[in-house]
């Protein structure tokens, strides 16, 4: 199993969001964060006392998968995503040794 995390524009969300569930995605935690340095977009950065550095907004998509999805998924966020400008975001995907469903208890491709 693979964990993606995928930090995004704001307004590219809708467009990856529904071209993942389409795409068959079971489930995905979508948060509102702020990226820092040069993961912002210059042109839509904000100047914070608190960060003393420039930081712009983006959702960051989190979901957990089979191995031979990660491909379909991450090209997915590649395409629909993509504007060609400076903050567009990046993808990270990361393996997962274990998964437990709290509910079911069942452990593994199931819990997902």
């Amino acid at each position: 199993m693979k964990e993606i995390k995928a930090y995004i524009r704001p307004e590219m969300a809708d467009r990856v969001l529904s071209a993942l569930e389409i795409a068959g995605v079971r489930g995905m935690t979508v948060i509102d964060v702020s990226t820092l340095g040069e993961w912002a977009d210059p042109k839509k950065t904000k100047l914070s006392i608190e960060y003393c550095e420039k930081y712009c907004s983006a959702v960051k998509i989190e979901m957990v998968c089979s191995d031979d999805e990660v491909e379909k998924y991450v090209n997915i966020i590649l395409e629909k995503a993509h504007t060609g400008n400076h903050g567009d975001g990046k993808v990270f995907v990361s393996d997962i040794t274990e998964s437990i469903s709290i509910r079911t208890k069942e452990k593994g491709q199931k819990s997902i």
